[in-house]
Protein backbone atom coordinates (compact mmCIF):
# COMPACT_ATOMS: atom_id res chain seq x y z
CA UNK A 1 0.00 0.00 0.00
CA UNK A 2 1.92 3.07 -1.14
CA UNK A 3 4.92 1.73 -2.14
CA UNK A 4 7.63 3.15 -4.62
CA UNK A 5 8.81 1.67 -7.47
CA UNK A 6 12.25 1.69 -6.44
CA UNK A 7 11.92 0.65 -3.32
CA UNK A 8 12.78 -2.62 -3.08
CA UNK A 9 16.07 -3.86 -4.34
CA UNK A 10 15.48 -5.63 -7.39
CA UNK A 11 13.90 -2.51 -8.59
CA UNK A 12 17.15 -0.58 -7.59
CA UNK A 13 16.13 0.46 -4.21
CA UNK A 14 18.33 0.27 -1.57
CA UNK A 15 16.41 -1.27 1.45
CA UNK A 16 16.74 -4.88 2.74
CA UNK A 17 14.15 -6.46 0.53
CA UNK A 18 15.79 -10.19 0.51
CA UNK A 19 12.59 -12.16 0.17
CA UNK A 20 11.08 -10.07 -2.68
CA UNK A 21 14.12 -9.69 -3.97
CA UNK A 22 14.12 -13.75 -4.35
CA UNK A 23 10.84 -13.97 -6.08
CA UNK A 24 11.99 -11.45 -8.80
CA UNK A 25 15.21 -13.51 -9.57
CA UNK A 26 13.17 -16.66 -10.74
CA UNK A 27 9.95 -14.82 -11.45
CA UNK A 28 9.38 -11.95 -14.22
CA UNK A 29 9.49 -8.00 -12.97
CA UNK A 30 6.95 -6.02 -15.19
CA UNK A 31 8.36 -2.23 -15.80
CA UNK A 32 5.25 -1.52 -18.08
CA UNK A 33 2.45 -1.94 -15.27
CA UNK A 34 -0.12 0.36 -15.16
CA UNK A 35 -2.14 1.08 -11.80
CA UNK A 36 -5.04 4.01 -11.18
CA UNK A 37 -3.48 6.99 -9.14
CA UNK A 38 -4.95 6.07 -5.85
CA UNK A 39 -5.85 3.08 -3.87
CA UNK A 40 -9.42 2.17 -4.44
CA UNK A 41 -9.79 2.68 -7.70
CA UNK A 42 -6.96 0.27 -8.33
CA UNK A 43 -8.01 -2.38 -5.87
CA UNK A 44 -11.10 -2.56 -7.65
CA UNK A 45 -9.27 -3.01 -11.11
CA UNK A 46 -7.47 -6.05 -9.47
CA UNK A 47 -9.97 -7.94 -7.83
CA UNK A 48 -12.20 -7.34 -11.27
CA UNK A 49 -11.00 -7.66 -13.97
CA UNK A 50 -12.50 -4.65 -15.08
CA UNK A 51 -11.96 -0.90 -15.53
CA UNK A 52 -12.22 1.05 -12.10
CA UNK A 53 -15.29 2.65 -13.27
CA UNK A 54 -17.72 -0.49 -14.55
CA UNK A 55 -16.44 -1.83 -10.81
CA UNK A 56 -18.29 1.31 -9.42
CA UNK A 57 -14.92 2.85 -8.08
CA UNK A 58 -14.29 5.47 -10.81
CA UNK A 59 -12.86 7.90 -7.73
CA UNK A 60 -11.78 7.17 -4.07
CA UNK A 61 -15.04 7.42 -2.21
CA UNK A 62 -13.86 10.18 0.37
CA UNK A 63 -12.99 12.38 -2.90
CA UNK A 64 -15.68 11.84 -5.11
CA UNK A 65 -16.27 14.85 -6.33
CA UNK A 66 -19.23 17.26 -6.61
CA UNK A 67 -19.82 16.30 -10.02
CA UNK A 68 -19.51 12.67 -9.71
CA UNK A 69 -21.85 12.12 -7.17
CA UNK A 70 -24.67 10.05 -7.74
CA UNK A 71 -23.10 9.04 -11.09
CA UNK A 72 -23.18 4.98 -12.46
CA UNK A 73 -19.49 4.04 -11.72
CA UNK A 74 -19.18 6.40 -8.51
CA UNK A 75 -21.11 4.13 -6.35
CA UNK A 76 -17.97 4.21 -4.08
CA UNK A 77 -17.98 0.49 -3.58
CA UNK A 78 -17.08 -2.54 -5.42
CA UNK A 79 -20.24 -2.73 -7.07
CA UNK A 80 -22.57 -5.41 -8.21
CA UNK A 81 -22.08 -4.94 -12.05
CA UNK A 82 -18.35 -7.12 -12.00
CA UNK A 83 -18.04 -10.30 -10.71
CA UNK A 84 -15.04 -10.01 -7.81
CA UNK A 85 -12.56 -12.97 -8.76
CA UNK A 86 -12.96 -14.17 -5.03
CA UNK A 87 -15.97 -15.30 -5.98
CA UNK A 88 -15.76 -16.56 -8.90
CA UNK A 89 -13.16 -18.72 -7.92
CA UNK A 90 -15.34 -20.02 -4.54
CA UNK A 91 -18.01 -20.98 -6.79
CA UNK A 92 -15.24 -23.07 -8.63
CA UNK A 93 -14.32 -24.86 -5.56
CA UNK A 94 -11.45 -22.77 -4.16
CA UNK A 95 -10.61 -21.62 -0.73
CA UNK A 96 -10.84 -17.70 -1.00
CA UNK A 97 -8.71 -16.22 2.01
CA UNK A 98 -8.10 -11.95 2.73
CA UNK A 99 -5.96 -10.06 5.36
CA UNK A 100 -5.68 -6.44 5.14
CA UNK A 101 -7.09 -3.50 3.83
CA UNK A 102 -10.13 -3.31 1.91
CA UNK A 103 -11.35 0.41 1.00
CA UNK A 104 -13.79 -0.86 -1.55
CA UNK A 105 -17.16 -0.21 0.88
CA UNK A 106 -18.35 -0.08 4.41
CA UNK A 107 -21.32 -1.25 4.45
CA UNK A 108 -22.17 -4.98 5.45
CA UNK A 109 -23.20 -6.05 2.24
CA UNK A 110 -20.11 -4.97 0.40
CA UNK A 111 -17.84 -6.36 3.17
CA UNK A 112 -15.00 -9.28 1.47
CA UNK A 113 -17.46 -11.95 3.15
CA UNK A 114 -20.18 -10.76 1.17
CA UNK A 115 -18.14 -10.86 -2.00
CA UNK A 116 -16.02 -14.06 -2.10
CA UNK A 117 -14.20 -14.54 0.90
CA UNK A 118 -14.52 -16.75 3.15
CA UNK A 119 -12.14 -16.04 5.58
CA UNK A 120 -10.72 -12.52 6.28
CA UNK A 121 -8.89 -10.26 8.75
CA UNK A 122 -9.91 -6.67 7.18
CA UNK A 123 -9.36 -3.18 7.98
CA UNK A 124 -12.83 -2.27 6.25
CA UNK A 125 -11.49 1.23 5.46
CA UNK A 126 -8.92 3.55 3.48
CA UNK A 127 -6.03 3.41 6.35
CA UNK A 128 -5.21 4.42 10.04
CA UNK A 129 -2.65 3.39 12.81
CA UNK A 130 -0.91 -0.07 12.08
CA UNK A 131 -1.07 -0.66 15.88
CA UNK A 132 -3.80 -2.31 18.18
CA UNK A 133 -5.41 1.24 18.77
CA UNK A 134 -7.93 0.74 15.71
CA UNK A 135 -7.13 5.15 15.32
CA UNK A 136 -8.12 6.63 12.00
CA UNK A 137 -6.46 9.56 10.04
CA UNK A 138 -8.39 11.72 12.21
CA UNK A 139 -8.96 9.93 15.41
CA UNK A 140 -11.92 8.04 14.69
CA UNK A 141 -11.93 4.54 15.24
CA UNK A 142 -11.57 2.00 12.31
CA UNK A 143 -13.80 -0.68 11.32
CA UNK A 144 -11.76 -4.10 10.83
CA UNK A 145 -14.05 -7.52 10.27
CA UNK A 146 -12.87 -10.89 11.48
CA UNK A 147 -14.58 -13.44 8.68
CA UNK A 148 -17.34 -11.20 7.92
CA UNK A 149 -18.03 -10.06 11.50
CA UNK A 150 -17.36 -6.92 12.95
CA UNK A 151 -15.07 -6.97 15.99
CA UNK A 152 -14.46 -4.61 18.89
CA UNK A 153 -11.09 -5.17 19.85
CA UNK A 154 -7.74 -6.29 18.55
CA UNK A 155 -5.46 -8.15 19.73
CA UNK A 156 -2.77 -6.38 22.26
CA UNK A 157 0.98 -6.39 20.21
CA UNK A 158 -1.55 -6.44 16.85
CA UNK A 159 0.95 -5.04 13.75
CA UNK A 160 -0.84 -4.74 10.40
CA UNK A 161 2.38 -6.63 8.59
CA UNK A 162 2.72 -9.26 11.12
CA UNK A 163 -1.35 -10.07 11.87
CA UNK A 164 -2.39 -9.72 8.52
CA UNK A 165 0.20 -12.51 7.15
CA UNK A 166 -0.26 -14.98 10.33
CA UNK A 167 -4.05 -14.98 9.33
CA UNK A 168 -3.43 -15.56 5.57
CA UNK A 169 -0.85 -18.81 7.18
CA UNK A 170 -3.49 -19.85 9.59
CA UNK A 171 -6.09 -19.88 7.15
CA UNK A 172 -4.25 -21.82 4.38
CA UNK A 173 -3.45 -24.66 7.18
CA UNK A 174 -6.90 -25.03 8.49
CA UNK A 175 -7.77 -26.09 5.30
CA UNK A 176 -4.67 -27.16 3.46
CA UNK A 177 -5.65 -31.01 4.11
CA UNK A 178 -9.14 -30.94 1.79
CA UNK A 179 -7.71 -30.76 -1.26
CA UNK A 180 -8.60 -28.19 -2.35
CA UNK A 181 -7.00 -24.65 -4.37
CA UNK A 182 -6.69 -21.60 -2.26
CA UNK A 183 -6.51 -17.98 -3.88
CA UNK A 184 -4.98 -15.80 -0.97
CA UNK A 185 -5.49 -11.87 -0.34
CA UNK A 186 -2.69 -10.46 1.31
CA UNK A 187 -3.54 -7.11 0.99
CA UNK A 188 -0.62 -5.25 3.17
CA UNK A 189 -1.14 -1.83 4.54
CA UNK A 190 2.56 -1.11 4.74
CA UNK A 191 4.08 1.57 4.14
CA UNK A 192 1.27 3.39 4.45
CA UNK A 193 1.68 6.18 6.51
CA UNK A 194 1.46 6.52 9.88
CA UNK A 195 4.93 4.86 9.72
CA UNK A 196 4.67 2.70 12.84
CA UNK A 197 7.01 -0.36 13.99
CA UNK A 198 7.19 -2.69 16.93
CA UNK A 199 10.07 -2.45 19.12
CA UNK A 200 13.54 -3.09 17.35
CA UNK A 201 13.01 -2.13 14.18
CA UNK A 202 12.41 1.90 14.74
CA UNK A 203 16.13 2.09 14.64
CA UNK A 204 17.17 -0.32 11.82
CA UNK A 205 18.21 2.15 9.54
CA UNK A 206 19.39 5.02 11.85
CA UNK A 207 21.87 7.16 9.54
CA UNK A 208 21.42 5.34 6.28
CA UNK A 209 18.96 8.71 5.21
CA UNK A 210 21.50 11.35 6.29
CA UNK A 211 23.04 11.79 2.70
CA UNK A 212 19.32 12.86 1.63
CA UNK A 213 16.66 12.38 -1.04
CA UNK A 214 18.91 14.13 -3.55
CA UNK A 215 21.56 11.77 -2.98
CA UNK A 216 19.19 8.48 -2.49
CA UNK A 217 16.85 9.44 -5.56
CA UNK A 218 20.34 9.44 -8.04
CA UNK A 219 21.97 6.41 -6.90
CA UNK A 220 18.12 4.83 -6.84
CA UNK A 221 18.29 5.66 -10.48
CA UNK A 222 21.82 4.69 -11.64
CA UNK A 223 20.85 1.13 -9.87
CA UNK A 224 17.63 0.97 -12.11
CA UNK A 225 20.24 1.91 -15.36
CA UNK A 226 22.25 -1.02 -14.33
CA UNK A 227 19.56 -3.35 -13.39
CA UNK A 228 17.89 -3.19 -16.92
CA UNK A 229 14.83 -1.32 -15.51
CA UNK A 230 15.63 1.60 -16.97
CA UNK A 231 17.47 2.31 -20.17
CA UNK A 232 20.90 3.25 -19.53
CA UNK A 233 20.14 6.44 -22.14
CA UNK A 234 17.08 7.82 -19.96
CA UNK A 235 16.64 10.50 -18.84
CA UNK A 236 14.47 11.34 -15.66
CA UNK A 237 12.27 14.20 -14.07
CA UNK A 238 14.62 16.89 -12.37
CA UNK A 239 13.40 17.37 -8.45
CA UNK A 240 10.33 19.55 -8.19
CA UNK A 241 10.45 23.14 -8.39
CA UNK A 242 9.08 23.21 -4.92
CA UNK A 243 11.09 20.98 -3.45
CA UNK A 244 14.15 22.77 -1.46
CA UNK A 245 17.64 21.00 -2.24
CA UNK A 246 18.88 19.16 0.29
CA UNK A 247 21.57 21.17 0.99
CA UNK A 248 19.20 24.19 1.66
CA UNK A 249 17.58 22.74 4.49
CA UNK A 250 18.63 23.84 7.93
CA UNK A 251 20.41 20.53 10.46
CA UNK A 252 17.40 20.66 12.26
CA UNK A 253 14.86 20.12 8.75
CA UNK A 254 17.48 17.38 7.67
CA UNK A 255 17.52 15.58 10.70
CA UNK A 256 13.76 15.65 10.83
CA UNK A 257 13.60 14.59 7.42
CA UNK A 258 16.25 11.95 7.57
CA UNK A 259 14.31 10.15 9.99
CA UNK A 260 11.09 10.42 8.59
CA UNK A 261 12.53 7.83 5.42
CA UNK A 262 14.42 5.45 8.11
CA UNK A 263 10.99 4.66 9.34
CA UNK A 264 9.35 4.76 6.06
CA UNK A 265 12.79 2.37 5.13
CA UNK A 266 12.21 -0.19 7.59
CA UNK A 267 8.70 -0.30 7.21
CA UNK A 268 8.92 -1.93 3.68
CA UNK A 269 11.67 -3.84 5.52
CA UNK A 270 9.20 -5.85 8.33
CA UNK A 271 6.87 -5.78 5.20
CA UNK A 272 9.63 -8.23 3.42
CA UNK A 273 10.03 -10.33 6.43
CA UNK A 274 6.63 -10.90 7.19
CA UNK A 275 5.97 -11.67 3.07
CA UNK A 276 8.99 -14.09 3.97
CA UNK A 277 7.01 -16.18 6.68
CA UNK A 278 4.33 -16.50 4.42
CA UNK A 279 7.34 -18.39 1.57
CA UNK A 280 8.68 -19.96 4.05
CA UNK A 281 5.53 -21.45 5.57
CA UNK A 282 4.65 -22.26 1.79
CA UNK A 283 8.23 -24.10 1.13
CA UNK A 284 7.98 -25.92 4.64
CA UNK A 285 4.34 -27.46 3.84
CA UNK A 286 5.16 -27.92 0.12
CA UNK A 287 2.74 -25.79 -1.15
CA UNK A 288 5.60 -23.14 -2.79
CA UNK A 289 6.25 -24.83 -6.19
CA UNK A 290 2.38 -24.85 -7.08
CA UNK A 291 1.64 -21.49 -5.65
CA UNK A 292 1.77 -18.25 -8.52
CA UNK A 293 2.73 -15.38 -5.91
CA UNK A 294 1.80 -12.02 -7.52
CA UNK A 295 3.61 -8.86 -5.74
CA UNK A 296 2.65 -5.47 -6.30
CA UNK A 297 1.64 -1.74 -5.39
CA UNK A 298 -1.45 0.01 -5.38
CA UNK A 299 -0.72 3.40 -6.94
CA UNK A 300 3.02 4.37 -6.33
CA UNK A 301 4.22 6.23 -2.64
CA UNK A 302 2.36 9.06 -1.49
CA UNK A 303 3.59 12.71 -1.32
CA UNK A 304 0.93 14.54 0.01
CA UNK A 305 1.24 15.66 3.73
CA UNK A 306 -2.02 15.43 5.58
CA UNK A 307 -2.52 18.05 8.33
CA UNK A 308 -3.34 15.83 11.34
CA UNK A 309 -4.92 15.88 14.63
CA UNK A 310 -5.68 14.32 18.05
CA UNK A 311 -5.03 11.44 18.64
CA UNK A 312 -1.47 12.00 16.69
CA UNK A 313 1.05 13.58 18.98
CA UNK A 314 4.29 14.22 16.97
CA UNK A 315 5.71 16.86 19.64
CA UNK A 316 8.43 14.32 20.50
CA UNK A 317 11.23 13.60 18.20
CA UNK A 318 12.16 10.58 19.87
CA UNK A 319 8.46 8.72 20.15
CA UNK A 320 8.25 8.88 16.11
CA UNK A 321 7.16 5.65 14.82
CA UNK A 322 5.54 4.45 17.66
CA UNK A 323 1.50 4.17 18.81
CA UNK A 324 -0.26 7.80 18.99
CA UNK A 325 2.42 9.19 16.36
CA UNK A 326 1.65 10.01 12.54
CA UNK A 327 4.58 10.27 10.14
CA UNK A 328 4.60 10.83 6.33
CA UNK A 329 7.76 11.67 4.59
CA UNK A 330 6.29 14.16 2.03
CA UNK A 331 7.12 14.61 -1.99
CA UNK A 332 10.90 14.48 -2.18
CA UNK A 333 11.64 11.40 -0.51
CA UNK A 334 8.00 9.96 -2.41
CA UNK A 335 10.10 11.39 -5.61
CA UNK A 336 12.49 9.18 -4.69
CA UNK A 337 10.63 6.42 -4.04
CA UNK A 338 9.06 6.67 -7.29
CA UNK A 339 12.64 6.94 -8.95
CA UNK A 340 12.59 8.24 -12.67
CA UNK A 341 8.96 9.16 -12.32
CA UNK A 342 7.93 12.84 -12.25
CA UNK A 343 5.11 12.59 -9.48
CA UNK A 344 3.44 10.14 -7.29
CA UNK A 345 0.34 9.22 -5.51
CA UNK A 346 -3.03 10.96 -6.70
CA UNK A 347 -1.01 12.35 -10.18
CA UNK A 348 -1.97 10.29 -13.40
CA UNK A 349 1.51 12.01 -14.52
Amino acid sequence: DDAGYADIGSFGGEIQTPNLDALASVGVRFTQFGVSATCSPSRSMLLSGSDNHLAGLGNMAEFTAPNQKGQVGYEGYLNDDVAPIPMLLRNSGYNTYMAGKWHMGEEPQHFPAARGFMRDLTLIPGGGSHLEDMWGARGERQLYTYNGKQIAALRPGFHSSEDYTASIIANIEENRRDGKPFFAYLALQAPHDPFQLPDGWRDRYAGRYDAGYDAIRAARIERMKQLGILDPAATVFPRLPTIPAWADLSNEERRQSARRMELYAAMVEHMDANIGKLIGYLKTTGLYDDTLIIFLSDNGPEGNIMEMGRPWDNSRFEDWGKKGTFLQYGPAWAQASAGPLRLFKGFLS
